[in-house]
């Protein structure tokens, strides 16, 4: 089962490589079926497990989409927190669901990826020695 049609996928790999144009902040996208323990806490171990926690600025950020439960989480590395606020993400989560409830997954996932982004190019801006640490592909586990 998923949320997105095959070519919603293409463009929101494409945005991800974009976005990575403008900032040094990596980006994942990855969905689940389900978050036994909870969302928060699945989306720390699936940031461990596809080595998000490895970029050289501590700088990725992983958004979890757990299928089942429509449930979203945006977690940040250490690098993304200790420069920006997490408080934001609460605005843009509610953003995200807010498309999930008339069922414009691409739509919340596409304009979150822009809201995340905007924090970020000013905080980890972007140079000649950037280069994409994190596959831009989405997953799904």
């Amino acid at each position: 089962m998923s949320l997105l049609k095959q070519s919603e996928i293409a463009k929101l790999e494409l945005k991800i490589k974009t976005l990575e144009t403008m900032t040094s902040a990596e980006f994942k996208i990855i969905f689940c079926k389900h978050a036994w323990l909870g969302v928060k806490h699945k989306a720390g171990q699936l940031f461990k497990k596809y080595q998000l926690d490895k970029t050289k600025d501590r700088n990725s950020v992983l958004l979890l989409v757990v299928e089942e439960d429509r449930e979203i989480a945006i977690f940040g590395d250490v690098g993304i927190n200790e420069k920006s606020s997490t408080e934001h993400w609460s605005v843009i989560t509610d953003a995200i669901l807010s498309d999930f409830k008339s069922e414009s997954y691409y739509v919340g996932l596409s304009t979150g990826l822009d809201l995340i982004a905007s924090n970020l190019v000013e905080r980890f801006p972007t140079d000649e020695s950037n280069h994409n640490e994190v596959s831009n592909a989405i997953i799904f586990v």
